[in-house]
């Protein structure tokens, strides 16, 4: 293993161990003969349901047919699984000292289950007043004890 890939699995096990079970760490060696295989190492697999072996996404595959120049990272971007989930992504584009990419590192984080959450802390928030509304200071009221 290159000295690149070791630290870039070792960034990768970091992120993954920090952000827990919902985010996959993918990490794709483009000096591979085979795109279809480029997957050298992944955590949280189960994610996207991907393995080591497996090739990267459509995404990237159409990305990488442009001028290798012109990758830029791609940053927190919104994909869904076909099973319906929707993660919230990043594509980075790791160069060589020739400005090759030699390797992809990917984070996919399943915000399925927080976007419920968000819903429901949404409607619990809710005042039913008109959306510009909620920046406005709140109404003082003034409560009063009283005695029975």
């Amino acid at each position: 293993m290159d000295s690149k890939l070791q630290l870039l699995t070792q960034i990768a096990q970091g992120v993954a161990a920090h952000f827990g079970s919902q985010c996959e760490v993918v990490i794709h060696d483009l000096s591979r003969e085979n795109m279809e295989s480029s997957i050298v190492f992944i955590e949280n697999g189960q994610v996207s349901n991907r393995k080591i072996g497996d090739g990267p996404s459509e995404i990237v595959l159409e990305t990488l047919k442009k001028d290798p120049d012109l990758l830029k990272d791609r940053l927190s971007y919104l994909t869904r699984t076909e099973d319906g989930r929707i993660l919230k992504s990043s594509t980075m584009y790791i160069r060589g000292t020739d400005h090759t990419v030699d390797y992809i590192l990917a984070l996919n984080y399943d915000i399925t289950g927080l976007l419920t959450v968000e819903n429901a802390v949404k409607s619990l928030i809710s005042t039913g007043e008109a959306a510009g509304d909620h920046n406005k200071e709140p109404k003082k009221i003034t409560i009063t004890s009283m005695t029975c």
